[in-house]
């Protein structure tokens, strides 16, 4: 039994003390291997975000990219577990992307343009090119336009349209967008509570449409007329009057008058109050104390308090 320990106690010091230094490289290999195998086990894939900067052409080019670049595109890697972790606690450098030239038809995203590792390898590029539309950039007078908020007092009307000044604006923008513009709208005109009188004011414009803009001020001078609110009534074949001469008559004998005026005046009148007249002793060529008999053209007139009215015809012929 002690013979048969002894000699496996000598098999074992032999198999440990001959050929160290081969027995050492085989396990130098082996753990390589090991270490390798590991390594490619632990290999994977992930996509990440990698920014994008461009470079456009300056602005005396009047080139204009239409196209929206995304602000990131995605690739996906293929590498290690620690190396793709530690790329994406560093950070990939942005992709750079030069359009000075203003003609590009297309942008491809290269593997090369990417800044990685040398273990590290591009599966999928998202997107892998973008196609680009560029405009012309041109400069266009535009219509002002003006629009009225609010109420003027009681019994007041704006009259007739606002009037602007600069009836123009010039916009720069891309020909697509500046050719439809139809006008530039101003900030409302606020007539609340205004009685009569003529008012003028500073107005901002709106905000020039995306990607276009206003050259020079972006104010403009807004004019606006308030009056009082009038309504019109017409009285027809109103017998004309002649002040001055006994048995003057008029060709026509009758005029149409057309009156203007507070809404509350012109409904209370009435017809026997609309009297023309036509006076001889204010025209400027007759002397009645020398012509008896005679005939002129004069004008008619018709006086009402609060009202103002028009006459059709306005003069008529007088014989004496």
């Amino acid at each position: 039994m002690t013979r048969l320990l002894r000699a496996l106690i000598d098999f074992l010091k032999a198999a440990f003390t001959d050929n160290v230094g081969l027995k050492a490289l085989a396990l130098a290999f082996a753990v390589g291997f090991f270490v390798y195998q590991q390594s490619q086990q632990d290999e994977q894939q992930r996509t990440i975000p990698v920014g994008v900067v461009m470079r456009l052409p300056p602005d005396k080019s009047d080139r204009e990219l239409m196209t929206p670049i995304p602000a990131n595109i995605h690739v996906t890697l293929r590498g290690t577990t620690r190396a793709i972790d530690g790329l994406i606690q560093t950070g990939v450098a942005p992709v750079e992307v030069d359009l000075t030239d203003g003609k590009a038809p297309r942008i491809n995203f290269e593997p090369e343009m990417f800044t990685l590792p040398k273990d590290m390898e591009i599966k999928i590029i998202d997107p892998p090119s973008i196609q680009l539309e560029w405009q012309d950039v041109i400069t266009r007078k535009v219509p002002v336009q003006a629009s009225i908020t609010g109420k003027p007092a009681e019994g007041f009307i704006v009259k007739g349209e606002p009037d602007v000044n600069p009836k123009y604006f010039t916009v720069r923008g891309p020909l697509r967008l500046v050719k439809v513009m139809q006008f530039v709208r101003l900030a409302a005109f606020d007539v609340t509570g205004l009685t009569k009188g003529t008012y003028t004011r500073q107005v901002a414009s709106d905000a020039a449409p995306n990607r276009t803009s206003y050259i020079g001020d972006r104010n403009a001078s807004v004019t606006v007329t308030v009056t009082r609110r009038v309504t019109q009534a017409t009285f027809s074949n109103r017998p004309v009057e002649v002040v001055g001469v006994t048995g003057g008559r008029t060709t026509p004998r009758t005029v149409d008058v057309t009156v203007e005026g507070p809404p509350e005046v012109v409904k209370a009148l009435r017809a026997e109050q609309i009297v023309p007249r036509v006076d001889l002793t204010l025209a400027a060529d007759v002397d009645l104390d020398d012509q008896k008999h005679g005939s002129t053209t004069i004008k008619v007139v018709v006086e009402l308090g609060k009202a103002d009215a028009e006459i059709q015809p306005p003069k008529v012929t007088v014989r004496w």
